[in-house]
C-alpha cells in the first residue's frame, strides 16, 4: 500500500514540477536575453569609442614615425659625410659619398642607399672589383625623398690629400612626402668638410 502511494506522489510530482521548471526557464530565459541585449549595447558603444579615439591617435601616430624618420636620414647623412672625410684622409684614397639606387649608382635623388667608396678608378662609379665600398647604408623612406644638389654632379668627392671635399660642396635635402614643413631640413658641406644643419625655420628648402 506504501509502495503504491509513493508511486502515484513521484508521478505527480514528476508532472508538476517539469511544467513548473519549463516556467522559471521561460523566465530566465527571457530575463538572459534582455542582459544579453543590455550587453551587445554595451559592447557597441565601447567598440565605437574605441573607434573614435584610434581615429584620432592614427595622425599622431602617423607625425611620430615622420618625424623618427626625418632624425634617422639626418643621423646617416651625418655618419656617412664624417666616414667619407676620415677615410679619405686616412686612406690617402679619393672617396665618393652619393645616394645610389639597387645598382649601386649614383643619382641626385635615388632612394635606396646612401654610400660612400674609395674612387679608385676617378670615374665617379662604384665599380666591384676595383672601388672599395666604405659604407653602404640602406635608407628607408616611408614619409619623405632626399635630394643631393653638388652643381651639377650627382656625388660629392673627398679627396684623398687633405680628405675635404674640395671644390665639391653641396647639400642634401630632406622632404616630407606629405608637403608638410616641420620635418624639411637641407643639411650643407663646405669646401671645408664642415656640416650645417638647416631645418625649414632657418632655411627655406625648395623641394620638388
Amino acid at each position: 500500500m506504501f509502495d503504491i502511494f509513493t508511486k502515484s506522489l513521484r508521478n505527480k510530482l514528476l508532472t508538476y514540477y517539469p511544467f513548473k521548471s519549463n516556467e522559471m526557464n521561460k523566465k530566465r530565459l527571457h530575463h538572459h536575453i534582455q542582459q544579453t541585449g543590455f550587453t551587445l549595447i554595451e559592447v557597441l558603444l565601447t567598440l565605437g569609442i574605441l573607434a573614435t579615439v584610434i581615429t584620432m591617435a592614427v595622425p599622431s601616430f602617423i607625425n611620430i614615425f615622420q618625424s623618427w624618420e626625418a632624425k634617422e636620414i639626418r643621423s646617416q647623412i651625418t655618419e656617412a659625410i664624417r666616414t667619407a672625410k676620415s677615410h679619405s684622409f686616412s686612406q690617402r684614397q679619393n672617396s665618393i659619398m652619393c645616394l645610389a639606387d639597387a645598382n649601386l649608382r649614383c643619382h641626385k635623388s635615388a632612394k635606396t642607399y646612401l654610400v660612400v667608396f674609395t674612387d679608385s678608378d676617378d670615374n665617379h662609379h662604384f665599380d666591384k672589383g676595383i672601388n672599395q665600398m666604405v659604407l653602404q647604408q640602406r635608407l628607408h623612406l616611408d614619409y619623405g625623398r632626399l635630394y643631393l644638389r653638388a652643381g651639377q654632379r650627382d656625388y660629392i668627392k673627398f679627396f684623398g690629400d687633405s680628405g675635404l671635399p674640395r671644390g665639391h660642396f653641396g647639400h642634401i635635402k630632406y622632404c616630407s612626402n606629405d608637403r608638410l614643413t616641420n620635418n624639411m631640413y637641407q643639411i650643407s658641406l663646405n669646401q671645408q668638410g664642415n656640416q650645417r644643419f638647416k631645418p625649414y625655420s632657418v632655411k627655406k628648402t625648395g623641394c620638388p
